[in-house]
């Protein structure tokens, strides 16, 4: 219907004085052979209630929107049945040659503007295509039909009557009751059926460019009493009569606007002052574009306002397109308009600093301990405590006096302990062990990279030997030289669920009058909506924006209408490239989205500062007055699939308290550690003559495949017979999920526990690589085999000389991207 919008073969004197065509047309004339008098029944119903008001009375803001709905489908019930009886006695009287009285005249102008009023709402798509005047002629013009219950709209076998043949299109809006559609033109098969606002026909319906979600069948049946109007090449003709005068004045507002200033206008030049659009008068402008503008750039100002469509919203509705919004082009002729979204922020976890997991203690020496003598020197060890459970223990130094030589690595995992404990202590064999020194002091002055001395006390001992508890009576105890470093892990999705929220219809933009929207991602593509979300890139959060929608902006009078140009992406494009502009806009193009990139970062700091304000008074409310470390252990069975296929760092330091051996058979041990089920293992070097407490220091890997515990042996190595199990333990999946450090109490096998023997120990240290992306897909055997013909091809084509030739460059960067 684009020619029928800008058709000159009508004029408004026109539209006066053929009233046989621009008034509605009987259900006979309309409908040839219809003769149901049932369907010409005038109605007694009472008129409609004032637009806007209920019929209790109240306000539509106060109402829920299925209420609203409700109500405008009753009130336009009321409605059309009163205009369409009031059409027929005027349209009677006009043909049996009669003057129609004033007064019916003015109901009939009185019922136009209600049922203005009312049908807006039936297909907001189509009616915000018409202004006020446009829609009066479109309800002059377009005939209705008042049909029966039952009654063939088209198709089907049992209509006599059918509808003159046209080449144009023909379809049907259904004001009020319901219709059946079938796919099969006798009204056989399967229905559909609909109900009041549908447009529906033969034919598809478009109006210019746009579809108006039109239903397409082979026949039509009303299921109910319906009013049907009928949409034609004459209606539409009739409606866009003003469309002739008004491409004009179209063509000037798409000058005026500053987004399409470097299409219309040339480029400005350097030794003269560049001209500001904003500071200009509209004669200025004008006299302005008729000095440089181009005849190509006329050319397609012409053309491209004959194809625009104008849409007309009330402050506060959504702009209603069938395409997508991206694919539209919109400038503002009247009022403003708001972009909405909705956004949303997620916490970059990359963006959190590396949290300390494990703390590396070496223990190198003591001085000066207290408690050694003459006849019996000191046999001593350290421990070092973390919290309530961590700990790990150095081996016992055999008659090394007052002054070891530990030099002993020890690690434990750290989870934001507060107090750590180092104690010294003097291993007895037959009896408790002696306390040689023990201090306690804050995490905190332990920094990374710490290296000193720390000083050891113990209570004085009275007079019966017996050590006194009391805080003042402490005596120095000697000397303990540590050093300490951090392991620090990224945070990931496992340990911490990043914050999220999302502010649903968050205005963006406030578009004026002669401001545009759309163009960017024209021209731009997906380019624009990246250069949008990375408006939060210098902060701790992602942004995501949904998809685009244009709401009326409430400005001035409350009942202002909002005017817009529309255009689709195939027209603007048209349109562009006639001006031979295309790079000019296009450099435009970016430096406007850079424009919309630097609003939306200042909205996104606010957003921000408004959500930590929130929650830091949430917390306040709670009594939360300390901010609390949201990470979380992983959960087992999450870990088990996350985990499958991951490397496992094994660490198997020492061990304690190993039982077995004698005098002159001392232990050989060595230690295997494996995850239950899988025959893969890390085996430490066998010590000869080690003893009880064994130093392995050894290290290795393990690849996990979602085992729920991992089993530890230590073993004594006989060179003459089979070697024996010294001690086992096990370590649950609950426990080394979140990595592992610490001691593993061992069990003897096949011998009940006694009391007066120590508890054996190991200590060992499980640290995880980092899980593949679930997202990235896993490389299998085949497609590593494949990988490496690729690379050995590429290095045979290479070695032959042959690298330039396509095959060769696309073998080395298939090689280059998998490598």
């Amino acid at each position: 219907f684009v020619e029928a919008m800008n058709s000159r073969n009508i004029s408004l004197p026109d539209l006066v004085a053929e009233r046989k065509r621009n008034t509605a047309l009987s259900l006979s004339e309309g409908f040839a052979g219809g003769t149901h008098s049932q369907a010409l029944l005038a109605t007694s119903q009472a008129w409609a209630v004032k637009p806007g008001i209920g019929k209790d009375g109240v306000q539509d803001s106060f109402k829920g929107q299925e209420q609203l709905e409700e109500e405008s489908a009753q009130s336009l019930g009321q409605v059309l049945p009163v205009y369409y009886r009031t059409r027929q006695l005027v349209l009677q009287t006009e043909k049996n040659g009669r003057r129609v009285p004033q007064a019916m005249m003015s109901n009939l102008r009185s019922l136009e503007k209600a049922l203005a009023a009312e049908i807006r709402q039936v297909h907001p798509l189509l009616f915000q295509r018409l202004d006020d005047q446009q829609l009066d002629r479109f309800l002059r013009a377009m005939p209705f039909l008042r049909l029966s219950s039952n009654r063939w709209i088209f198709g089907s076998e049992n209509l006599n009557a059918a509808w003159p043949k046209t080449e144009s299109q023909r379809s049907f809006l259904l004001l009020s009751g319901k219709v059946a559609l079938f796919r099969d033109a006798n009204g056989l098969g399967d229905k559909t059926e609909i109900t009041r606002g549908a447009i529906f026909g033969e034919k598809n319906f478009r109006l210019g460019d746009e579809s108006m979600y039109d239903s397409i069948a082979g026949a039509a049946q009303c299921e109910s009493n319906c009013i049907v109007g009928l949409l034609n090449i004459q209606v539409l003709e009739a409606c866009y009569s003003d469309r002739a005068f008004g491409n004009r004045r179209i063509a000037q507002n798409l000058r005026h606007a500053p987004a399409l200033a470097r299409v219309v206008l040339p480029d400005p030049d350097p030794s003269k002052p560049k001209p500001d659009l904003s500071k200009m008068s509209y004669k200025e402008k004008a006299a302005l574009f008729e000095q440089n503008q181009s005849g190509a750039v006329r050319t397609a100002l012409t053309e491209f306002a004959k194809v625009a469509t104008q849409i007309h919203v009330m402050p506060g509705q959504e702009v209603m397109v069938a395409e997508p919004l991206d694919e539209c082009v919109f400038l503002v002729q009247k009022g403003s308009l708001e972009v909405r979204s909705d956004i949303t922020l997620m916490e970059r976890l990359d963006s959190i600093p590396p949290k300390k997991v494990r703390m590396r203690i070496f223990v190198e020496k003591a001085e000066k301990l207290a408690g050694d003598s003459i006849f019996d020197k000191l046999d001593p060890y350290c421990i070092v405590k973390l919290g309530e459970f961590k700990r790990f223990q150095t081996p016992v130094l055999w008659n090394v006096g007052p002054n070891p030589v530990f030099e002993y690595n020890g690690v434990l995992t750290f989870a934001n302990e507060e107090e750590i404990t180092f104690t010294v202590m003097d291993y007895d064999k037959f009896s408790a062990d002696d306390l040689c020194g023990t201090i306690t002091m804050p995490v905190a002055d332990l920094h990374d990279g710490f290296r000193g001395k720390v000083e050891l006390q113990r209570p004085k001992r009275s007079l019966g030997g017996i050590m006194n508890e009391d805080e003042q009576m402490m005596e120095f105890a000697g000397k303990l030289y540590i050093s300490v470093t951090y392991d620090y892990e990224k945070v990931n999705a496992l340990t911490k669920q990043p914050k999220e929220r999302t502010w649903t219809d968050h205005a963006l933009f406030n578009l004026k009058a002669n401001e545009s929207w759309g163009q960017e991602q024209v021209m731009l593509g997906p380019i624009f909506r990246r250069t949008l979300d990375g408006a939060a890139s210098l902060t701790q959060f992602t942004m995501q924006l949904g998809e685009f929608r244009l709401f009326g902006s409430q400005q001035g009078a409350a009942n202002e209408k909002i005017v817009l140009l529309k255009s689709t992406k195939k027209r603007f494009s048209e349109f562009i490239k006639k001006t031979q502009r295309e790079k000019q806009f296009l450099q435009a193009c970016r430096s406007h989205a850079l424009e919309k990139q630097s609003i939306l970062k200042q909205q996104v700091r606010r957003l921000i500062a408004r959500w930590e304000t929130e929650e830091q008074a949430d917390a306040m409310r709670k009594g939360n007055y300390v901010a609390s470390d949201e990470q979380r252990a992983i959960d087992p069975s999450k870990f088990r699939v996350a985990y499958r296929g991951t490397r496992a760092q094994i660490s198997i330091r020492n061990a304690l308290n190993l039982s077995g051996g004698g005098w002159f058979d001392k232990l050989d041990p060595y230690a295997i550690v494996r995850f239950r089920g899988s025959k893969q293992e890390v085996r430490t070097a066998v010590l000869q003559d080690a003893g009880s407490d064994p130093v392995w220091d050894n290290e290795g890997t393990l690849t996990y495949n979602g085992e729920v515990a991992l089993e530890i042996a230590v073993w004594d190595y006989d060179t003459y017979s089979a070697d024996d199990l010294v001690a086992t333990g096990v370590i649950q999946v609950e426990q080394f999920c979140n990595g592992f450090e610490g001691m593993v109490p061992l069990t003897v096998p096949g011998k009940k526990k006694n009391k007066s023997v120590k508890q054996a120990l190991i200590t060992i240290g499980i640290i995880w690589e980092q899980p593949q992306d679930p997202a990235m897909p896993r490389r299998t055997n085949e497609q590593s085999l494949t990988m490496h013909k690729n690379l050995k091809a590429a290095r045979e084509r290479f070695r032959s000389g042959i690298l330039a030739t396509p095959e060769a460059k696309a073998l080395l960067e298939l090689a280059a991207s998998e490598q």
